[in-house]
């Protein structure tokens, strides 16, 4: 009976420092924190769900494809100013730019005020930019109000758009996230041809005031959006998390982290020629022979053809389970060889071709770095990653146009443009295979116990 009596406690003294043990502990201040949130936060009902989702699909719709349909308008700013390429490219690169540049400034102001609110304050100044831009007396004054401020305007809804699906949906984010991608690339194939319409129609200045009113409906899509998605976002948690320092806000122990770093300036010539293709693609073609018309067509391809690519890239990695290091060099060396090609050839149906390459390859590159840097990043500092991401193709973005732009000033065409993005990208994916290689033998080799400083700094 003794020892019967002893066992027993020896049980119940085992199963109390098992319980009382850190792991545990954490598991369950975890689970009590989980059950906390899910009683806190409301969960919204399917019908409104799916309202949310549309009307962020509805922005992508308006903010991307307002910033690629500049590149119709480009072209008649050119003759009616009288302006250099480099200056006049300055209004799309840095609209296009500021979109994602614009995440490290605007991100913050999102997350304190609501999607909602920022997509409302998104339609205010893209809106103003347009209506300034109808009385623009030269390309200077086009910058500030088109690239500028409408190029913020629109940041805040396509961020906004992301925030609100991601925070929404629960359990099909992925399925979300694709949906306003495509759109946004749906966008960039209508604008094109919605401003060529109306350039024939009104001229330019109308047309920035029409643009100005479909850039006002993100207004209405912002205030749905805030009336939807106000019980999550009133919703405070009894607990407020502690304050962290700047250094862990930032989370700059990513720059320590070898690889990400690589895939970071990568983005650099890799988007910086192949926006410049995106914005100079309808002049390119005029200065070979063909009208506003077909020359406008061509954009108008290249950009829907993101949409299949997109879903492409998407299946890869979670049907094929390639890894995006591979798929991304992959499309990238096809994408170079095309780019090459562009150069000899000038009949508008080997041009289609080969903008409707373009178009699907860059959009596998595009979804591939985001599930790159998935792979090289931990979950806490996946979004900040994504945030220097983004902001590093945007500056690509910005310094596109004047680049590409001053190439054909310097030069009298476009070609030595096709030959550096054909020359970068095939350089490119060479890094990118020698990338996975080196992190595979670095999977490979044996697992050290010493802790780094930087997966300390990840969980304080």
């Amino acid at each position: 009976m003794v020892q019967e009596e002893a066992s027993e406690s020896d049980k119940d003294s085992n199963q109390i420092a098992a319980a009382a043990s850190p792991q545990n502990v954490e598991l369950a201040l975890t689970s009590d924190h989980d059950r906390a949130s899910r009683t806190e936060t409301p969960e919204l009902t399917s019908l409104a769900k799916v309202i949310v989702l549309a009307f962020c699909m509805c922005n992508t719709f308006l903010s991307v494809g307002f910033a690629v349909g500049l590149g119709v308008v480009f072209v008649e700013i050119l003759d009616v100013f009288d302006a250099s390429r480099t200056q006049t490219s300055l209004m799309q690169s840095l609209c296009f730019g500021l979109i994602f540049t614009g995440a490290l400034v605007c991100g913050p102001i999102v997350a304190k005020i609501g999607p909602g609110n920022s997509v409302v304050l998104g339609g205010i100044l893209s809106m103003a930019g347009c209506v300034g831009a109808t009385f623009a007396p030269g390309v200077n004054v086009l910058i500030v109000t088109v690239g500028v401020i409408t190029g913020i305007g629109h940041c805040f809804s396509y961020l906004s758009s992301f925030v609100a699906v991601g925070r929404v949906l629960t359990v099909r984010k992925g399925m979300g996230v694709s949906l306003i991608t495509a759109t946004s690339n749906l966008g960039a194939f209508v604008y094109p041809q919605l401003n060529r319409l109306a350039l024939d129609e009104y001229g330019w200045r109308s047309t920035f005031l029409l643009l100005a009113g479909l850039n006002f409906h993100l207004c209405i899509s912002g205030l749905i959006l805030r009336c939807l998605t106000k019980p999550i976002y009133k919703t405070k948690s009894e607990k407020d998390p502690k304050k962290k320092s700047l250094v862990q806000e930032l989370h700059l122990h990513l720059f320590k982290n070898g690889p990400f770093v690589i895939v970071l300036l990568l983005q650099l010539p890799i988007w910086c020629f192949y926006t410049g293709e995106i914005v100079f693609i309808v002049d390119v073609a005029e200065t070979r022979g063909y009208d506003l018309e077909a020359a406008s067509f061509l954009l108008s391809a290249l950009t829907v053809a993101y949409v299949p690519g997109n879903l492409v890239g998407g299946m890869l990695h979670t049907v094929f389970k390639i890894p995006g290091l591979i798929s991304c060099s992959m499309a990238l060396v096809i994408c170079g060889l095309l780019s090459i090609t562009f150069v000899y050839f000038s009949s508008y149906a080997v041009m289609m071709t080969l903008a409707v390459g373009h178009g699907f390859l860059l959009a596998v590159v595009e979804v591939s770095a985001p599930i790159i840097v998935e792979q090289m990043t931990d979950p806490a500092s996946y979004s900040a990653a994504l945030s220097y991401l983004f902001g590093i193709t945007g500056f690509a973005d910005i310094s596109s146009g004047p680049a590409s732009g001053a190439i054909r000033d310097v030069t009298g065409n476009y070609l030595l443009m096709f030959y550096l993005a054909g020359g970068f990208a095939m350089l490119m994916a060479l890094v990118c295979i020698c990338l996975e290689i080196w992190m595979r033998r670095k999977r490979m080799a044996p697992a050290e116990t010493t802790i780094s400083i930087e997966t300390v700094d990840s969980y304080l």
